[in-house]
């Protein structure tokens, strides 16, 4: 018996997308979905993309335990660094902090992403209930909002998410 190919469906037509926003969000429809094949090629970029991430995590935390063997091995000197270079090392690790926090967070956002791929919800916007575009998914692959939706804080009135360049 030959498989079943799944369609996916852009848009519902009962819809008036024009009056959907951020607190009034369009209901969930489950057929408005990306194919299991489709769903299968962004797990396997999120789980690149959150790998490459793992690896700047474990390299940031390196560098983190460096600067403070550095104070460790100052505080046991007589003399101390000058007060400019050890402004320096706390602004240093100030930053490397800050951009550890960003990729836990990037992680997580990661993760939930692999979360709604399991439930088979990844890709829909969660304000228009549109299929956000292949290619923003693969290009920001946590997005949760269509580009339509993202750039005019409209839904498509067609009910399908275009990417397409601003007018500057």
């Amino acid at each position: 018996m030959a498989k079943k190919k799944e369609t996916k469906v852009n848009a519902r037509k009962d819809y008036d997308y024009a009056n959907y926003n951020e607190s009034n969000p369009a209901p969930r429809d489950p057929n408005i979905r990306y194919s299991d094949e489709e769903l299968e090629e962004f797990k396997d970029v999120i789980i690149d993309a959150r790998e490459e991430a793992l690896d700047e995590l474990s390299m940031l935390k390196d560098r983190i335990d460096d600067l403070n063997e550095s104070d460790n091995a100052e505080e046991s000197m007589i003399y101390s660094m000058h007060m400019g270079d050890q402004g320096s090392e706390a602004q240093e690790k100030e930053k490397t902090y800050a951009q550890i926090h960003r990729i836990n967070e990037y992680i997580k956002k990661l993760d939930d992403a692999l979360s709604r791929i399991n439930e088979k919800t990844y890709g829909i916007c969660r304000v228009c209930g549109i299929l956000i575009a292949k290619e923003r998914l693969l290009a920001v692959p946590i997005t949760t909002l269509s580009a339509s939706y993202k750039i005019r804080k409209e839904c498509p009135v067609d009910g399908i998410d275009k990417i397409e360049a601003r007018n500057i």
